[in-house]
């Protein structure tokens, strides 16, 4: 009976013996679980931003000239102005101009007048010629009748040989002065019967017209116009005094920029990509646009425009060639001024609703791309695809799903099946940039 107690005792204390080490192991390997960073999986937005920097300006910018040398008149306008097209902006002062202006205006009046006067007498003269062909052809006839009806009388014996040839004598001369009337007429209707002709006082006239229009079109010079609607940037400054706009009065000569007018009340930023760059770069494409000197501020723009030629590269240290790329500015902020430095993020890739880790948590091996999940506390080798790429993350094309929870820091001594428990977790991120 003693002896089966003890056998029993013994068995009890084995038991309790196993139980211990059971829970100490358990307690160990509950110790020994890795603590993993980890991130869940969601579904968001893929970007990838190519940086640039350039120039806010209007879209249309042009200097407005004086096309003819005086003195500044007046002056309706300031910096700043809208104004129409076709709008007067100044004037310019040329005595000259105006005196030859108006002289050719009378000269092609008279030259005008020329050409009626020109009609009158042309029409008199073919009146003139006229009659005298009706006269030489009245005298003809009756030279002819009276020669015929003399050869009868001839021919009767009624008259004497001479009287007949009087008469065809003078009907041959009757004959002579006819056709020359009638060439006469002939010609004169050709060369306008005299040097003061129709087509002489014409020609004259369109002389004096182009000569006039010429006068009138440097005369419409002195009057400086808007080429274009839009708004006026700056008045120009006297060469001699660049603090000092022009005032009415001052000296100018021809071809001397006056105004700079912008059209419309957009901007417009143009940078420079590199050749390298253009190829991932497409009109329509988002960018946003910042600067320093509106800080806080992205503004929603465009790629509006890319140039057909690539260009050497405005540094001097560079060999590379850059392609003028226009952004449009979507937005018209009032803060907004024309020669404001910006920069522009180009979103050259754009993908809505992907997966995406970070790169630090892809893993290579031999090839194949791999990722650590997480899943009932353990480590578990994950082969995933992927697509494109930026500085920061990756898309998964296949081999995760939104949920799924990802090391983002894998550390060599992870093993398939190790138990992990994760650290404190991170806000994921829906959407990536760079």
């Amino acid at each position: 009976m003693q002896k089966r107690t003890r056998t029993l005792l013994i068995i009890l204390g084995a038991i309790v013996v196993i139980i211990l080490v059971a829970l100490v192991a358990g307690g160990r390997n509950r110790h020994d679980a890795m603590e993993v960073k980890t991130q869940n999986v969601v579904l968001g937005t893929f970007d990838t931003k190519l940086p640039e920097s350039g120039t806010i300006q209007h879209p249309g910018v042009q200097t407005v000239p004086a096309l003819v040398a005086g003195n500044l008149g007046d002056i309706y306008v300031r910096a700043g102005q809208a104004v129409s097209a076709g709008q007067l902006l100044a004037t310019v002062q040329n005595p000259t101009l105006s005196s030859t202006a108006a002289g050719s205006q009378v000269d092609y009046q008279s030259a005008v007048a020329n050409v009626t006067s020109a009609q009158v007498n042309e029409q008199n003269a073919k009146v003139q010629y006229q009659a005298a062909v009706a006269t030489a052809k009245s005298n003809y006839d009756e030279a002819h009748r009276i020669y015929t009806a003399d050869a009868n009388l001839y021919a009767n014996k009624a008259i004497a040989r001479n009287q007949v040839d009087i008469d065809r004598a003078k009907m041959d001369q009757a004959k002579v002065q006819y056709d020359q009337a009638v060439r006469q007429l002939q010609l004169g209707a050709v060369s306008g019967y005299g040097q003061n002709s129709v087509q002489y006082a014409q020609t004259a006239a369109t002389k004096a017209q182009i000569l006039n229009a010429q006068s009138q079109q440097q005369l419409g010079f002195t009057r400086i116009v808007a080429p274009f609607s839009g708004i006026i940037q700056t008045v120009a400054s006297q060469p001699s005094d660049p603090l000092r706009t022009l005032q009415p009065g001052d000296p100018i000569t021809g071809g001397q920029a006056i105004f700079t007018i912008a059209s419309g009340n957009g901007f417009i930023v143009k940078a420079q990509v590199d050749e390298q760059d253009i190829i991932n770069v497409k009109v329509g494409q988002k960018a946003v646009v910042t600067g320093e000197d509106f800080p806080n501020h992205n503004i929603a723009g465009h790629v509006a425009d890319i140039a057909p030629v690539a260009t050497k590269s405005t540094d001097a240290t560079s060999t590379s060639k850059q392609v003028l790329t226009t952004i449009a500015i979507d937005a018209k902020p009032g803060f907004l001024k024309d020669g404001m430095s910006a920069n522009v993020d180009i979103y050259t890739t754009h993908l809505a609703n992907v997966v995406t880790v970070p790169n630090g948590a892809l893993v290579t091996d031999k090839g194949s791309k791999f990722v650590w999940t997480v899943r009932g506390g353990k480590l578990h080798k994950t082969p995933v695809k992927t697509g494109a790429n930026n500085e920061s993350v990756t898309v998964v094309t296949s081999g995760l799903k939104p949920g799924d929870r990802i090391a983002t820091a894998p550390n060599p001594a992870f093993a398939e099946g190790a138990a992990a428990k994760p650290a404190p977790a991170t806000s994921p991120s829906p959407a990536a940039s760079t």
